[in-house]
């Protein structure tokens, strides 16, 4: 069975869990996920069907999960892992994906406005980045998953204590594209910068019609749809003269970037809102 199709068998079974085995196997599979992205993704997720199936019948016989494997799940997740060789391609494939979809996410934005050369070897560097932080957030979040924590109870100390660790890990991508310059840079202006936009929605386009499921996609939709379109506007003749050759045009340009932005973050609040209902009522 091909790895998309064990996931997507994976979600429809979970369905059928009670809450005890439910936050039981959950824990699970973030930890075998985790610990396990170096090594074949195939694999992972075939011990992960089999440890759901297992689960199931013996939930349908009145075992809880716990019961059936004991009280050490990291265990029994360890011991499958240690059979698993670490593949040196799996970590070389991740790191390629998350730098070509932030290079990905990150290109039309880059193109809101003309004049600027892009510098796809910086949000090259970028990617690389984020990927080193993602590496150390899962080996951070492997290490917690299944260990007591003392966590912060107060919510604004809480969401005080979030933004300063997630500013410390976006800061530098920020600092990259300020002062790294590199040699791959490219001066997309006029109808050469519109047809590669042009050329970028559509893939994006593309891309987003096959996903099944499309809640996390909108905002990123919307947002690079409305950057597509901006950059458009600013490589056209008479209205990109407008928009950036006047103090006028500059405000518009300024102010469609920052609605831009409001839309997308409010908009994965809702959805992030939405699914916590969701999962409520389940």
């Amino acid at each position: 069975m091909k790895t998309k199709e064990m996931i997507e068998m994976n979600n429809e079974l979970r369905k059928n869990l009670n809450e005890e085995n439910k936050i039981f196997y959950e824990n699970l599979l973030l930890y075998f996920r985790i610990e396990g992205f170096t090594r074949d993704e195939n694999k992972i997720e075939t011990h992960l069907l089999m440890i759901l199936q297992d689960i199931l019948e013996a939930q349908n016989d009145g075992i809880t999960a716990e019961t059936y494997f004991g009280k050490n799940p990291k265990m029994i997740a360890d011991e499958l892992l240690a059979e698993m060789p670490r593949s040196f391609w799996e970590v070389i494939k991740t790191g390629l994906y998350v730098v070509m979809v932030y290079m990905g996410v990150s290109f039309l934005p880059a193109l809101m406005t003309s004049g600027k050369p892009v510098d796809i070897g910086a949000l090259g560097l970028s990617g690389l980045y984020l990927f080193g932080i993602a590496l150390i957030l899962f080996k951070y979040i492997g290490r917690t998953i299944y260990n007591v924590n003392i966590m912060i109870q107060n919510k604004i100390l809480k969401f005080l204590a979030a933004f300063i660790a997630v500013s410390i890990g976006i800061a530098p991508v920020t600092l990259i594209g300020i002062l790294v310059k590199t040699p791959v840079r490219f001066q997309l202006d006029g109808w050469f910068g519109i047809i590669v936009i042009i050329l970028g929605l559509l893939i994006g386009s593309f891309f987003f019609i096959r996903q099944k499921d499309k809640t996390f996609g909108w905002p990123f939709a919307i947002y690079l749809g409305g950057a597509g379109a901006l950059g458009i506007m600013t490589r056209l003749p008479k209205i990109g003269h407008l928009l950036m050759a006047t103090q006028k045009g500059r405000y518009i340009v300024v102010s469609i970037i920052i609605v831009l932005l409001m839309v997308f973050w409010l908009w994965n609040i809702i959805v992030a809102k939405k699914l916590k209902k969701i999962d409520e009522i389940k």
